[in-house]
């Protein structure tokens, strides 16, 4: 049986395939005009791949898993239909903020935020029901302004949501869902139900905004993907390291997703490989994602930013920066500038030949002999060397009075220096050379050795399937299923903790029979966050204090949320009393459950020692390196190596989707997975 792995990137679209085995990889350039186009295209190059017709493929395959930015560069388009908020009154422009960034005025236009009069208070009772009137009259001003999507969060709706729920009926009441003057709702704590009503309502806008086109986009992908033969669900990656069927997929859950993939994989080889510290840098075509892994550990954060606004979704903990193979070089007041701004795929680097006029990082790297333009994409795209240098010359060389080619150099330092201190800045002091650097992406091997050199990085490790990474990182997640509820200061909280996990119990099962799975399949794991209430206050009275210039912080410094793991093989009602020891005195801040269920994984296997010398080189070509001078450079088939062979820059080791460019004074050696290990000779 096979597995499909799709990552939806902004320039290329990655395939992970296995029968179990063997693997294949694939990429294929993304069509930002139909997703689907490129999805399916990926798939039937993996078919191909293993020799055989689409439909016997899919037949044969039980499991397919996407990753995808279409949510992320939505965001960072702004092209989400126009959003309308219903809020508390009062709340209009601060959104129950804390001074930090919303959404409005980029993702919500500040005529499209309403208030209406109502209200809950902290013992969850409402005081004051929405006027059906208000509302209404509300809903239709936001309407007739051009709203396509309406969120309605209000103050407090986590501690009792029925105003929110009154709120939405009045709505569909009067504008049923099939008329075709309906609007959709969505509410903030069907969302996330968390206590921050500003995250909370900053999380309801941006799932609007890229719940549309997300699930018409892959909705089409798995009507696709069966009417070509496949039987199953697809699958969808979460930020969170799971995934689960599209109908079971919230929109925001989506965000970063192939970036956060490709984290979790990297775990997942750092524990293989014995290495507890390790940074990553993801660098693609559109842009770089960097993580930070400590002891072989998830990075992972309960709250996180999108688009600059702070959401209520746990993820993996990683920073996008704007430097990709993509990334436009440009000359600005006599100075080089190098992204964030990217060709993506469409149209692409000028060496592309696809109507892109701007140079990018990518030209540079063919000018300097870096990328063979004939073994682009192991040769089945050719590049364009001549018209990418001209643009150089046109663009950069001219207006800083310098060569083509050191033009180049000076773009590819640029962004190596930039990457490395990007790097550098997440690592929180701690000395870089205690780090390992995992190189991948399309053009992570491609700027290693200087990245690492930069920052002070003495070992870095590229994977045989680097070039595709988030799409391998894909296939190492689990089915799961996540659900989470903050219960706020209730008379029996271990009691409604214990209810509370009892309807999560029932919910995962539903849910996971939908996925395929008996009950028998499931692992849960639910965990309490207790907070020290009192604690807590006095922190958030030392803060106050400090702000008038004192010193009272310092009382509230041992307040601390802790998280406590309870048995899933006791009845939740015989637990009670070990949530009651386990609050030891603090108070039940919130209540989760997680179910996975696992599904088949792919893993790498030591390989046997090479039996001969190091193979030679499949050719010969000029390259500019650091000197600046062309120097002719031997070049590796990066598929005749095995483990053991060794070599020493500066040298180029070539596979058919990416190139590790092997700086003077690096030596790679094959470790025994068929990793290429670089250290510093």
């Amino acid at each position: 049986m096979y597995s499909i792995d799709i990552d939806i990137g902004g320039t290329f679209t990655d395939g992970f395939f296995s029968d179990g085995g063997q693997i294949r990889t694939r990429k294929v350039l993304t069509t930002p005009h139909d997703v689907s186009e490129c999805f399916m295209n990926c798939v039937r190059s993996g078919s191909e791949a293993f020799e055989l017709g689409l439909e016997d493929f899919l037949l044969k395959t039980n499991v397919a898993r996407v990753s995808t930015t279409i949510g992320t560069n939505l965001l960072v388009q702004r092209a989400g239909p126009r959003i309308g908020l219903v809020v508390t009154a009062g709340a209009e422009r601060s959104l129950y903020g804390r001074g930090d960034a919303t959404v409005i005025g980029r993702y919500v236009a500040a005529n499209m935020v309403i208030g209406v009069n109502e209200s809950v208070g902290d013992d969850g009772r409402v005081a004051r029901e929405p006027d059906a009137g208000e509302v209404l009259a509300a809903v239709r001003q936001l309407v007739q302004n051009g709203a396509r999507m309406v969120v309605i969060s209000f103050a407090n709706a986590w501690r009792n949501a029925a105003n929110e729920r009154n709120a939405r009926e009045v709505v569909r009441a009067r504008y049923p869902v099939h008329y075709l003057r309906s609007v959709p709702l969505q509410l903030g704590t069907d969302i996330v139900h968390v206590s921050d009503d500003h995250a909370r309502t900053n999380s309801g806008v941006l799932n609007a905004y890229v719940h549309g086109e997300m699930a018409r986009r892959l909705y089409r992908a798995e009507d696709l993907l069966r009417a070509a033969g496949y039987a199953r669900p697809l699958l969808v990656v979460h930020a969170n390291g799971g995934n689960a069927r599209v109908a079971k997929t919230v929109a925001l859950n989506t965000l970063h997703s192939g970036p956060a993939a490709a984290v979790r994989g990297a775990v997942t080889l750092a524990k293989l490989l014995g290495m507890a510290r390790v940074v990553t840098a993801d660098m693609g075509g559109t842009s770089l994602d960097i993580s930070v892994i400590r002891d072989a550990k998830l990075p992972m954060s309960d709250t996180s930013h999108a688009a600059g606004a702070e959401i209520a979704v746990p993820m993996i903990e990683l920073d996008a920066v704007g430097a990709g193979g993509g990334s436009l070089a440009s000359v600005k007041d006599g100075a080089l500038r190098v992204g964030p701004e990217s060709a993506g795929s469409a149209p692409g680097p000028v060496c592309y030949a696809k109507g892109g006029v701007e140079p990018t990082v990518t030209d540079a790297n063919v000018v300097l002999g870096y990328i063979d333009p004939e073994y682009f994409l192991g040769g089945k795209m050719r590049l364009d060397r001549e018209s990418a240098r001209r643009a150089v010359e046109r663009r950069i060389a001219r207006p800083l009075k310098v060569s083509p080619e050191q033009a180049c150099r000076m773009i590819r330092d640029q962004v190596n220096r930039s990457i490395a201190a990007e790097i550098n800045a997440r690592l929180g002091g701690e000395p870089a050379a205690s780090f390992t650097l995992f190189a991948f992406g399309g053009c992570g091997p491609l700027h290693a050795c200087a990245i690492a050199a930069a920052m002070g990085v003495r070992r870095i490790v590229a994977f045989p399937f680097a070039s595709v990474f988030s799409a391998f990182g894909s296939s190492t997640t689990d089915i799961r299923h996540s659900y989470a509820r903050t219960l706020g200061a209730v008379a029996d909280a271990a009691g409604e903790a214990a209810a509370t996990l009892r309807s999560f119990r029932e919910q995962a099962i539903r849910d996971m029979a939908g996925e395929g799975f008996a009950t028998g399949d499931i692992r849960m794991v639910a965990e309490l966050r207790i907070v020290d209430r009192m604690a807590a206050k006095a922190q958030a009275q030392g803060t106050n204090a400090q702000a008038q210039g004192t010193n009272a912080q310092a009382q509230g410094t041992n307040a601390q949320a802790r998280t406590v793991a309870l048995s899933p093989e006791r009845s939740l009602e015989d637990s009670v009393e070990d949530i009651r020891r386990a609050a030891d005195g603090g108070s039940i801040d919130s209540v989760r459950l997680a179910a996975e269920c696992p599904v088949p994984h792919w893993e790498p296997g030591k390989l046997p020692e090479a039996a001969g010398a190091l193979p030679q080189p499949k050719g010969r070509r000029k390259v500019f390196w650091e000197t600046g001078e062309a120097v002719e450079t031997a070049i590796y088939d990066a598929l005749a190596f095995q483990p053991g062979h060794r070599l020493q820059g500066p040298v180029i080791v070539e596979a058919p989707d990416t190139a590790i460019v092997v700086d003077a004074g690096w030596v790679l050696s094959v470790d025994p997975y068929g990793n290429s290990v670089m250290t510093r000779a």
